[in-house]
């Protein structure tokens, strides 16, 4: 990390803060009529447009390696449905659920890069499913688990596999290209959900989408890129632990502005989740080193 230096570190605390409130445009769109995957399509199409024009107009070679964009097109299939379970979920349980994340990098990690696996790695299982039992209500039955909830894990499994694929093959992928494929695939996603809907905008809802486009521009771009960004510079520990603030600033904001419960039991949850988020840097504390390196490809 002292090699990386201080301003990655920053970058991506930012950048995890804003994800955290990625829920606000979200959620706004759908109480002004663009509901549903609309606006989400609109603002990752603002984001991908923006993108492209930016390699056009500075000439940058689209040169990704097929790892690395399929790392990016997972990415943006996380984008594409944490945007859709927003709108079919609680705030709260989608963003908690999504980050049983770590939990499936740790079984991608062990399964599929030959990585060891350690204590903590336990630990990051256990705490992450035993928080998501909490966050859920302490009930097993499939029941009480909405669209939002299936959407929030399947997230937070295409995000482990993009960030993993990102990470071991970073090579000379600029963020920006990047950036494009995921923002791409994120609108493909939300385009497929808007199909399934049947509920696509009107011509009276340009305003709308135009606004879309340009908080696309204006704000899916600039944490888009700085989070895979960092996905390349900062290890994966150094990582996870700086966007647990995503957690903090996600829960914080729905609890003052939404009417969402958040007890006891989410609140325990929630801990056991950011516990579970965080386990990669206990050996660190307890003066192990971890090699970021290890199970490269």
């Amino acid at each position: 990390m002292a090699a990386a230096g201080l301003r990655p570190v920053i970058l991506a605390f930012l950048a995890a803060a804003l994800w955290g409130l990625w829920w606000i445009p979200i959620r706004w769109f759908d109480a002004l009529g663009l509901t549903g995957a609309a606006g989400g399509a609109a603002m990752n199409t603002g984001a991908f447009v923006s993108c492209l024009l930016w390699m056009l107009i500075r000439r940058e070679p689209f040169s990704l390696s097929p790892k690395a964009m399929l790392g990016a097109a997972f990415v943006g299939v996380a984008i594409g449905t944490y945007s859709v379970a927003l709108n079919y979920g609680d705030v709260v349980r989608v963003i908690l659920l999504f980050y049983l994340a770590p939990a499936w990098s740790k079984l991608i990690e062990w399964r599929f890069l030959n990585m060891p696996w350690r204590w903590t790695s336990t630990l990051a299982l256990v705490a992450a499913l035993s928080g998501a039992f909490l966050v859920l209500g302490g009930d097993i039955a499939t029941t009480g688990v909405t669209v939002g909830d299936g959407l929030a894990v399947m997230s937070g499994i295409a995000w482990s596999m993009g960030a993993t694929l990102i990470f071991i093959n970073p090579g000379s992928a600029r963020p920006i290209s990047l950036s494009a494929v995921s923002a791409l695939t994120a609108s493909v996603i939300a385009l497929f959900f808007m199909t399934i809907e049947g509920d696509w905008p009107t011509g009276a809802q340009g305003a709308l989408i135009a606004g879309g486009l340009g908080l696309g521009l204006l704000y899916v771009v600039p944490i888009l890129a700085l989070t895979l960004w960092s996905a390349q510079v900062l290890s994966p520990a150094t990582l996870t632990f700086l966007l647990t603030a995503e957690i903090l600033a996600g829960v914080i904001s729905s609890a003052i502005l939404l009417d969402e419960p958040f007890g006891p039991l989410r609140v325990a949850g929630a801990a056991l989740i950011v516990l579970g988020a965080l386990s990669e840097i206990l050996p660190s504390l307890f003066g192990r080193s971890v090699d970021p390196d290890q199970g490269r490809a």
